[in-house]
């Protein structure tokens, strides 16, 4: 199944769509056609649908802080950056579910994540973020992230050679530590 992306309700969103998407050509990605496009971008996001959305730069520097935070004093809150941004979703109307769990993830470079439970990811980093279907890929720049819909997300993967930070939002979790780091 191919999905279907929109930019979500009340953001707004730098460049265009063949900006943002690859389709699979063979053994190669390239930007979609027009014909293309118009099955990719959805006209009015259905409740499957991945919606592309951002966060403002004063959060993702709030991010930084916290992690920077953590690193030297042993001080940083990812639970409560958690809780900000739930309630920063839930206010631009695209709220995860209330059971929804935040991990803080750091994907060394060829490393996995688990999208299994995934309601969507967030880009705290300073490069490009891939997101892989079978035959699509979905390019997420810094403070960009997706609710990645029912499609399958099969890989998130890196634009670069450097490692990809993030928080995942899952949909529900048996674990009963809501952050925690990966890698």
């Amino acid at each position: 199944m191919r999905p279907a992306f929109a930019i979500a309700p009340d953001f707004h969103l730098l460049g265009g769509w063949s900006d943002r998407l690859l389709v699979a050509d063979g053994g190669d990605w390239r930007a979609p056609r027009e014909e293309e496009l118009a099955t990719l971008v959805a006209e009015a996001p259905a409740p499957d649908t991945g919606l592309v959305f951002t966060v403002p730069a004063h959060m993702r520097a709030r991010f930084w802080e916290m992690l920077g935070e953590e690193a030297t004093e042993g001080t940083g809150d990812f639970v409560t950056f958690a809780a900000d941004l739930r309630q920063f979703l839930a206010f631009k109307e695209l709220p995860p579910s209330a059971d929804a769990v935040f991990d803080l993830v750091v994907q060394d470079v060829g490393g996995a994540v688990d999208t299994a439970g995934l309601w969507g990811l967030v880009n705290f980093g300073d490069e490009p973020l891939l997101l892989e279907w079978a035959d699509v890929r979905l390019r997420l720049g810094p403070g960009e992230g997706c609710r990645v819909g029912a499609g399958l997300l099969l890989n998130v993967g890196a634009a670069t050679d450097e490692p990809n930070v993030m928080v995942a939002i899952r949909n529900s979790s048996a674990e009963s530590n809501p952050a925690k780091l990966d890698s």
